[in-house]
């Protein structure tokens, strides 16, 4: 995918990360990418491909039309990789089915991330198991919620992991605020992400005013865009929001880690499992509590934070999502003092994968 969504910025710190460490990094996307110019002051090469991406919006048609184009596809990958030699294919999402056969065709490792919990489809979870375990050298698991899918033992877990680069810190609260025209002693909760039908910000919505009527003083920012095809949703989405006293709807934003470092606590409401969210990190980077759905990565993201870090509530459960944010909130005004002083959390290592990468090389040998 060609987006600004987690992956695509953890693929990007990755990418960092293995330039630094001496490895020349190709990235092939199917059309030209928001994130072009950070790739490219991080030193990749850009390639584009056109390949379709699996979903199951398009209908029977979509499918079609996946099955047909997918193997020119493949044939142009291994046309770039015929140029490039690559000593390492790396396939950032299971729910791309390309790399897997240019890895094949061409005797290279293939190290293929598992950024996904699949609940959508039992199917693509079973060609995805199969693929994953006999066409990959290794699959790097976002959390030992995501590694549960697979049955191989070529899974292993790493943790995404925030970078300096990435500028998250509880020392940028204030400059949010002062843009937004919000207030410096509100007590602020503050949720972000793609706007899908699943990441659960219809039951924040419809939790907020209970936590309103408790705490008067509390208001609430929802950051983030609309995922393609699911523009309608967003959109009454935003329609809530307006009639919601006390709710910033803010759309996309370019500024997240001054959001971050200005609210007081952060919401994931999603109503299925969040493999390992990277809009969570980026709150715990910036000293925010977490309050999330008890499934999926949070619950070992929290695990690896200080005791009092966050709380955990039932999912799809707004009086509990209420219960949870409650118990997190500073007891009286916010101030941007008080938010510069909490302490931040960083989960993870960065500098994780050049020694996967080159265990890969070198166990393929020469």
């Amino acid at each position: 995918m060609a987006e600004r969504g987690g992956s695509d910025h953890a693929l990007l710190r990755m990418v960092r990360s293995l330039v630094a460490d001496g490895w020349e990094c190709h990235v092939v996307f199917p059309e030209a990418p928001p994130l072009a110019a950070e790739f490219l002051a991080a030193g990749a090469k850009i390639h584009i491909v056109p390949m379709r991406r699996l979903t199951r919006s398009g209908g029977a048609g979509y499918f079609v039309g996946y099955a047909l184009s997918w193997p020119m596809s493949v044939l142009k990958l291994r046309r770039l990789a015929r140029q490039v030699h690559p000593g390492v294919v790396h396939s950032n999402s299971i729910h791309s089915w390309y790399g897997w056969a240019v890895a094949w065709l061409e005797r290279a490792p293939h190290v293929w991330h598992g950024r996904e919990i699949v609940v959508q489809s039992r199917w693509a979870l079973l060609v995805e198991r199969y693929l994953a375990k006999h066409f990959a050298w290794r699959v790097v698991a976002v959390s030992a919620a995501v590694a549960a899918q697979f049955d191989g033992a070529n899974v292993v877990v790493v943790h995404d992991a925030l970078a300096p680069e990435d500028g998250l810190s509880p020392e940028r609260a204030g400059q949010f605020r002062a843009r937004a025209g919000i207030s410096e002693d509100v007590v602020l909760v503050g949720a972000a992400g793609r706007l899908d039908t699943w990441k659960g910000f219809d039951v924040l919505l419809a939790a907020f005013p209970e936590i309103r009527r408790q705490r008067p003083d509390v208001e609430l920012v929802v950051a983030g865009g609309p995922v393609r095809g699911k523009e309608g949703y967003a959109q009454d989405l935003a329609a809530t929001a307006r009639r919601t006293e006390g709710v910033h709807w803010l759309g996309s934003r370019d500024d997240m880690a001054d959001l971050m470092a200005d609210i007081d606590v952060f919401v994931l409401p999603s109503t299925e499992p969040e493999p390992f969210a990277s809009s969570a990190l980026e709150a715990l980077a910036s000293g925010v509590p977490l309050v999330a759905t008890d499934h999926g990565g949070s619950p070992e993201m929290l695990q690896a934070c200080p005791a009092g870090s966050g709380r955990l509530f039932r999912p799809r459960d707004p009086g509990a999502l209420v219960e949870a944010v409650l118990s997190m909130l500073p007891d009286g005004p916010s101030s941007a003092a008080g938010r510069q002083a909490r302490l931040a959390h960083l989960v993870g290592d960065p500098a994780a994968f050049s020694a996967l990468f080159e265990e890969a090389l070198a166990e393929s040998g020469p």
